[in-house]
């Protein structure tokens, strides 16, 4: 008798809750690819200047990742982020003197983020959604100092690199819709990295990074 009440109980739980495990055309494996434009805003110090100045400026960036759905509503994904180079030139205004002269940053930058995904429908087609999650950021940033003047001395350039690698967290909001059984997104990201310095050179921080992306999920 206890056997059978046992039994009847777990058929009665699996029926009330197989309505909220169904598979929905959302759920299972996923792979996504993305494009976007990033922005960088950080604070840029040259040693022998002792001065900082703002390091600001944008990359074309790219990505792939794979996921699983536990249904429309919520998501793992995994995957890898990387882009063009942020390039930029600084101190222009301190070199008056010598205005042949630059100074040039170029920071590297790639890794690889896991998040959760939670989505709002409106209806069957559209939605909104927000992602939490950690950014495994690899960074090197190089700092290129030139001196052109030919004239009073052979032309010369100095490379210092500075490398570094980290856990951050990672945010995004955004919208999506159904399209040919697929999720078409538009995506606001931001993150934070830790710092970049050469002893004596150069320091790299309060480095803020936020993208607005395209990207398509496709349910396997």
């Amino acid at each position: 008798m206890r056997k059978a009440m046992v039994l009847g109980v777990l058929g009665l739980a699996g029926t009330l809750a197989s309505p909220a495990f169904a598979k929905d055309e959302f759920s299972g494996f996923r792979l996504q690819a993305l494009m976007g434009s990033e922005t960088m805003n950080s604070d840029l110090t040259y040693t022998p200047f002792a001065s900082t100045e703002d390091a600001d400026n944008n990359r074309f960036t790219y990505g792939f990742g794979i996921g699983w759905a536990l249904n429309k509503y919520l998501a793992v994904e995994l995957g890898l982020r990387g882009g063009s180079e942020f390039n930029s030139n600084h101190f222009e205004s301190l070199m008056t003197a010598n205005p042949e002269n630059y100074i040039t940053s170029h920071l590297e930058l790639g890794g690889f983020e896991g998040s959760i995904v939670g989505s709002v429908w409106l209806n069957d087609k559209i939605s909104f959604f927000g992602r939490a999650g950690m950014f495994g950021w690899d960074a090197k940033e190089l700092l290129a100092v030139g001196n052109t003047e030919t004239t009073t001395r052979p032309a010369a350039k100095v490379v210092t690199k500075a490398s570094d690698k980290g856990f951050d967290p990672m945010f995004g909001v955004g919208a999506q819709t159904v399209l040919d059984g697929a999720l078409i997104r538009l995506e606001y990201r931001y993150a934070e990295i830790g710092d970049l310095s050469a002893p004596g050179v150069f320091t790299l921080t309060n480095t803020k990074l936020s993208s607005f992306e395209l990207s398509i999920v496709w349910t396997l």
